[in-house]
């Protein structure tokens, strides 16, 4: 009586949702409350039901007439056993059906008509069908515009029987068995983006057959089939069936041991392999022992593989590049791969232009890494047995970014010819002795200087040896205390500056002489003693940007710099903070007029 005195019919809705509690057990009650709610046939774009609880959906839902819906979703309608018509609806071009969990069949052509089956449908999905073991039609026109279909955690689904998918380019499988997969992509041979995930039976045989329809895939993700060991049987039978592979991404196969079950002779062993392939992304595959590289790749990740021992690329020939070097810019990141100990061949790779290696314990770098001659970023970071050797010159023209962290065995540099270099970054090397300040100042580029937490190194580099142009520096947590520091002479290019870690400073007086007063942006970190601020700052009078962060016991401001200041940032700082905070605090009406004021995590306004 409520839903039809509520006369939806006549609100020409454009969107509806209804939503019963999901315990509903009131089955034939709800098909009448949802029969009386039929909305305006003319307006009606989207459509979602969620937890209905009957049996079955009145004859509306579906009805041609509603010639304008385009979104229907139905979820959780976990006592109906069948679904509603909807492939007449003319202008529907979006399909989720989720949660459902007594539908054993789905039969989605209509019996007695000639018209062609969801003519606008462009995404359909189904998920957490539990019970659900069938699909499949009669209609030879089908689907004609379908372009997404993904089919979710349905696992008893076995018998799939569609005709042919003309339009589809995206193709989504997850927790479904592998007969699923192997219907699908026979369905769908223009499919060019293909994900798979927990695909259940899928052993090496039963890929090697699938993977034969893959003439159209550029994209390719492969998560959690722990039964696959190898992709492919050979570089030759890789080549024939993956033409267009662009990308490759594998994540969390715990069996795989390699790509290729059959490796070519060491020379040119990846050579011949997927001459189409543009990134590779292995992640968490704990088994896999080697990774051959295919020759023509642009972008490597390898992450968390715990057992791969060598990365390999192929050598240059006269007929054929080696590693990548008729491409324009080659990337390789390596993490947590703790038995690598290196990479082959690599000195090929003369258009690499990024390099990351992270948490590989054993890697020991090459000697030849001056070969890169366009390397423009390198990140080294957690390598315990990278030492001294690993750099015994360094002579990189286009490196603009070098970043050293965590590299316990690493005790110096030797020589650095870096010309272009803008970024330095050099932090938590423990046994870091000295590195060669002698030259800085012939890093004309350089513009950012991070040495951090490198309690070997004598920071403090004698007068006028900084980079003649630099613009920020983050340094703190060496050897020597900044307040024994004499004279820096930073050059006036210098903007920002944040210290770490100096818990023998107690007022900034003791640091005065270190401050340039081309300073916009002062942060202050980790100064566990540190009682005032008020003196030692005065001389900042460009100042804008003022950063106090874990510094417990300081209580005062440089109240001479506050006017000109546009940020202000203060945590774990309870006593400055208790001074700041507030209209009746000490400091408001010295810092109420500064646009941005932080304390503690959020932010305050005059």
């Amino acid at each position: 009586m409520h839903a039809r005195e509520a006369n939806v019919s006549q609100k020409r809705l454009t969107k509806l949702k209804m939503k019963w509690g999901n315990d509903s057990q009131r089955g034939s009650l709800e098909k009448e409350v949802l029969a009386e709610l039929k909305p305006h046939t003319d307006t009606l774009k989207h459509f979602e039901v969620e937890y209905y609880g009957g049996v079955e959906f009145p004859c509306w839902v579906g009805d041609p007439t509603f010639h304008q819906l385009v979104h229907v979703s139905l979820r959780g309608c976990r006592k109906c056993t069948s679904l509603p018509l909807l492939g007449r609806l003319p202008s529907l071009k979006e399909l989720l059906i989720q949660g459902m969990d007594d539908v054993k069949v789905i039969s989605l052509e209509l019996s007695r008509s000639t018209d062609v089956t969801f003519p606008s449908l462009e995404i359909l999905r189904f998920e957490d069908m539990s019970s659900w073991k069938a699909w499949s039609t009669n209609s030879e026109v089908m689907f004609p515009r379908l372009r997404e279909l993904q089919i979710i955690k349905c696992p008893d689904l076995i018998d799939v029987s569609l005709e042919a998918l003309p339009s589809l380019r995206v193709l989504r499988i997850e927790g479904c068995s592998e007969s699923v997969l192997r219907s699908l992509v026979q369905a769908a041979s223009s499919t060019t983006k293909l994900e798979i995930e927990s695909i259940l039976g899928l052993t090496d045989e039963v890929w090697r057959g699938v993977i034969v329809n893959f003439w159209a895939v550029e994209e390719l993700c492969i998560r959690k089939c722990d039964e696959i060991r190898y992709l492919w049987e050979s570089d030759a039978e890789a080549s024939k069936v993956l033409v267009n592979l662009k990308e490759l991404k594998v994540w969390r196969c715990k069996n795989l041991v390699s790509l290729g079950e059959k490796e070519e002779d060491e020379d040119n062993i990846g050579s011949n392999l997927l001459s189409s392939l543009r990134m590779l992304v292995i992640d968490s595959c704990e088994s896999m022992e080697r990774l051959c590289c295919p020759n023509s790749i642009e972008s490597l990740v390898i992450k968390w593989c715990s057992s791969v021992r060598d990365v390999s690329f192929p050598r240059a020939t006269t007929t054929t590049g080696g590693g990548g070097q008729n491409l324009k810019s080659l990337t390789i990141d390596i993490w947590g791969c703790g038995n690598l100990k290196s990479i082959n061949q690599l000195s090929n790779s003369t258009h690499l232009t990024s390099l990351s290696i992270s948490y590989c314990e054993n890697m020991e770098l090459f000697s030849d890494l001056h070969q890169l001659s366009n390397l423009t970023s390198l990140y080294i970071q957690g390598c315990k047995s990278i030492g001294i050797e690993s750099f015994p010159n360094l002579h990189l023209p286009n490196l603009t970014d070098l970043g050293i962290e965590g590299c316990k065995n690493m005790k110096a540099f030797g020589d650095l010819q870096l010309p272009n270099l803008i970024s330095w970054r050099i932090e938590s090397c423990e046994n870091l002795e000295s590195f060669p300040d002698l030259q800085l100042s012939n890093l004309t580029m350089l513009k950012h200087m991070t040495i951090r937490y490198c309690p070997m190194i004598d920071a403090s580099f004698p007068r006028g040896l900084w980079p003649p142009n630099l613009c920020y520096l983050d340094i703190g947590g060496s050897k020597k205390p900044i307040s024994e520091w004499g004279y820096q002479n930073f050059p006036a290019s210098l903007v920002h500056l944040r210290l770490f870690n100096e818990p023998d400073v107690r007022n900034f007086s003791q640091l005065s002489h270190l401050f340039p007063s081309s300073l916009t942006n002062l942060s202050i970190w980790s100064f566990d003693n540190l009682e005032s601020l008020s003196t030692g700052l005065q001389h900042l009078t460009s100042l804008q940007h003022l950063i106090i962060w874990f510094c417990p016991k300081v209580n005062d401001l440089p109240e001479t710099l506050l006017p000109s200041l546009l940020s202000l940032i203060i945590d774990e700082c309870p006593k400055l903070k208790e001074r700041c905070e507030g209209r009746g605090s000490h400091y408001w009406p010295l810092i109420s007029h500064i646009p941005c004021i932080y304390m503690d995590r959020s932010y305050h306004f005059s």
